[in-house]
């Protein structure tokens, strides 16, 4: 059975060291804010409502029109790639991520795809540095949407477009590493694979009783055979 594999990003491809700088820099550029991501915690979160919980947080009453995002937006593109380019913020691949992708495209029945909170200039910024992008199709954005749980079915849909054939949500598997992921999976009658490379510890991650549960990617074998088992 074909299956559509939809990765998370952060904490579960790469890990962002100084991701702030950028961040907060975009911020001030766009509304004369200085706001700080590291206030908040962004895991398993959308970009746009991270924005609103940093204001909230500061106690800022704001209001964000549709061309504020889209100055965010550009801010936030052309302030990541030069912090990446001088070596301000660093992205890399997490253990394993690289190998099972690679895998994947070599695999029979498999395709790779992202759902993720980053808005998608970021996204394909972040997979760049890591070396990761060229084995994922376009997928789903927090710059589609600010609800989490909106994303897989938009993912699923552009595959689809892509690929110009139908596939069911129960061939759809996210792999993700927070509980927000599973209840993004579970609301669109995907399958879930959690993984304990971010913030939550896969005791936890384990009780949240996921399709599949690892401590990590880097074991392509035990990766290939958990998703085969789905």
């Amino acid at each position: 059975m074909e299956r559509l594999i939809l990765f998370d990003i952060d904490g579960t491809l790469t890990r962002t060291e100084n991701g702030y700088l950028p961040f907060n820099e975009a911020i001030f550029q766009t509304f004369g804010i200085a706001g700080d991501i590291r206030t908040v915690v962004p895991d398993g979160n959308t970009d746009p409502l991270i924005i609103r919980e940093i204001f909230a947080k500061a106690e800022v009453d704001i209001v964000i029109d549709d061309n504020d995002w889209k100055r965010f937006t550009a801010n936030l593109q052309s302030c990541y790639q030069r912090h990446v380019r001088q070596g301000l913020t660093t992205v890399r691949a997490l253990p394993g991520a690289a190998e099972l992708l690679r895998a994947l495209a070599n695999a029979t029945g498999y395709a790779t795809s992202v759902v993720t909170g980053n808005f998608e200039v970021t996204a394909q910024v972040k997979l760049e540095a890591a070396g990761l992008f060229a084995y994922l199709s376009r997928g789903a954005y927090g710059s589609d949407s600010a609800h989490r749980p909106d994303l897989p079915v938009i993912a699923k849909r552009r595959w689809e477009e892509l690929n110009c054939r139908a596939i069911e949500p129960e061939q759809c598997v996210i792999i993700g590493d927070t509980p927000n992921d599973l209840a993004a999976a579970r609301s669109n009658q995907m399958k879930c694979v959690l993984v304990g490379t971010g913030r939550y510890p896969v005791e936890e991650l384990e009780y949240r009783q996921p399709d599949g549960c690892l401590a990590e990617l880097s074991d392509t074998q035990a990766v290939l055979m958990t998703l085969a088992n789905l």
